[in-house]
């Protein structure tokens, strides 16, 4: 098109505007929409040149141009950098915000000469979003005085539109990286959470670092997942998982951390080594687990327990640089976060498990001091009692005697008996929760004279936890059965209903006050309920005077 027709055709003008507008308006990416502008210019006018620089920093920086002196391979378009308001008319337009038209640039000072360029005139103007400059759209031509007020309005008008594409395009561009952010953020969330929830059934510490190091292998761009202990009193680490592509690595025991572990210990943040892996190890000391890889990106974070770092999780790539991302940083330190809290909750479980277990023995301790060791020694009481008897020919006196140390000894037995299933029973961890009752009930109650019946519809196992709480409150209940409640019969029932497990123990005994028990400090009782309360489960007791007894326990699922 005549360049020169344009001029004198306002709606030609308008047209060309309308059609530019029309096509850069559609382009939402920056870079794909700046190389548009360019070419629609230089088709439509046939510029010597035509060129669009962006402000990044203190620069003026032309990514994207078209013309003979752009297109010409051997060309080098130097500087493709000019200084803000001290390089060029280019940084001048972009300091002022005002428009540059140069009739002729060999009387004009401010252009920066480039070798190979036949620009005779150049025209230049602001490209404004907002009120802000943020780059300059500049056109040149081989002849001098080519350019007039006409041109300058026109340039200036499709530089405003440039200016409207631009910051169409940055705003698509956001919206697109905060959704992207929002997804990954929800990703993120979603394996967080799925995590805390296995962490949170976890109590066995070599569990937690397997759930951890599994899930690792899973969502990170790693090939090898180490999980490694710190000792600050001997100042030494312990790789508690170690695995390299898919294989579990062999690790020495404790030893001196080294290199990036030592650094992370030091600082208590994270580490990203993105590139130079193995000369920065080399470098720090960086210990090497042997016939493993050398990694080309490291990450490791720490887990920190009241500011006191206990352990490190890093995740390393074999394959490429620039693996990890800040992304991955959050995310790992997420991680560590809740596995800190994790293994503390297991070492807590594991110390109380220790102090009951103790108060276990000790109690043992006491009932077969009152009651064994003292039916013990009546039976010694007994039988020299008898000796004496036997030896003075007094028969009826000798029978009663050794009566006495029948009677005695059958009491001691059913003692042990009871002592012997207060502990866990091999029956209850090979075979279950109903086999072991079961199992209980022939071994003591059914050896007591009492008749039993136990009905079920459990289909395979309850988790071990469960089972073993429901054990020892069945144990306590069947206890009391025998020792208090005077019954003939006894029923247990462990049933899953769509809610719940449900126990329940029920005799025809005595019966007895709940809440006088409770008063009255009766073990037994409180020991069920502190049980099923430590378990978040509802236990209830129903008793009264010749009423028998019945209690439920109630486990939600």
């Amino acid at each position: 098109m005549d360049k020169n027709l344009v001029k004198q055709d306002e709606n030609a003008r308008t047209r060309i505007l309308t059609e530019v507008s029309q096509q850069i308006t559609t382009v939402l990416d920056i870079h794909e929409l700046l190389r548009k502008v360019v070419r629609l210019i230089h088709q439509t006018f046939g510029y010597y040149h035509v060129g669009i620089g962006l402000i990044e920093g203190q620069e003026v920086v032309y990514r994207v141009g078209a013309g003979a002196l752009w297109d010409d391979p051997g060309f080098q378009f130097k500087p493709a950098r000019l200084r803000i308001g001290e390089q060029g008319i280019t940084g001048w337009v972009a300091e002022t915000g005002e428009p540059a038209l140069v009739p002729d640039i060999t009387r004009d000072s401010r252009y920066v000469w480039m070798q190979g360029s036949l620009t005779r005139s150049e025209l230049t103007v602001p490209i404004m979003v907002k009120g802000s400059i943020i780059g300059v759209l500049d056109v040149q031509s081989e002849k001098t005085g080519d350019f007039d007020p006409t041109d300058l309005e026109l340039m200036q008008s499709l530089a405003n539109q440039t200016g409207i594409a631009i910051e169409n395009a940055r705003l698509f561009g956001e919206t697109q990286r905060l959704l992207k952010e929002t997804e990954q953020r929800a990703i993120e969330l979603s394996i967080i959470n799925s995590v805390q929830q296995g962490l949170a059934s976890k109590l066995d510490v070599q569990s937690i670092y397997d759930l951890v190091g599994e899930k690792f292998r899973e969502i990170f761009d790693a090939q090898v997942v180490m999980i490694s202990t710190y000792d600050d009193q001997t100042d030494t680490v312990e790789h508690r998982y170690a695995v390299e592509y898919g294989k579990r690595v062999s690790s020495p025991g404790p030893h001196p951390p080294g290199g990036f572990r030592s650094q992370i210990i030091r600082t208590r943040e994270p580490l990203l080594v993105n590139s130079n892996v193995a000369e920065l190890a080399a470098r720090l000391g960086q210990p090497t687990l042997p016939g493993t890889i050398t990694p080309k990106s490291w990450l490791g974070v720490p887990m920190i327990v009241d500011t006191q770092v206990t352990g490190i999780l890093s995740v390393q790539n074999v394959e490429r640089e620039n693996a990890f991302t800040e992304s991955d940083i959050h995310l790992i330190q997420t991680f560590a976060a809740s596995m800190s809290i994790a293994l503390e909750n297991a070492r807590l479980y594991e110390q109380a498990r220790q102090l009951a277990i103790l108060e276990e023995r000790q109690r043992l301790g006491r009932e077969l001091h009152d009651s064994v060791t003292q039916s013990l020694y009546g039976i010694n009481l007994y039988a020299e009692a008898a000796a004496g008897q036997l030896a003075i020919g007094q028969s009826d006196l000798l029978r009663q005697s050794l009566k006495d140390i029948q009677m005695t000894a059958q009491e001691s037995l059913a003692d042990m008996r009871l002592l012997i299933y207060e502990l866990r029973p091999p029956v209850l961890e090979q075979e279950g929760l109903v086999r072991a009752i079961q199992n209980r009930l022939y071994s003591v109650e059914n050896r007591a004279g009492l008749k039993f019946s136990v009905t079920s519809n459990l289909e395979g196992r309850l988790p071990p936890a469960t089972e073993e709480g429901l054990y020892k409150i069945a144990h306590e209940a069947l206890n009391n059965v025998l020792k208090h409640a005077n019954a003939k019969n006894v029923q247990v029932s462990i049933n899953r209903d769509q809610a719940s497990i449900i126990l329940e123990i029920s005799d025809d005994g005595i019966g007895f006050d709940p809440a006088a028990a409770i008063q009255k400090g009766r073990l037994g009782v409180i020991s069920m309920r502190e049980r099923a309360q430590l378990q978040g489960w509802t236990l209830s007791i129903e008793s009264g005077s010749s009423a028998g007894t019945r209690i439920r326990v109630e486990v939600p699922q």
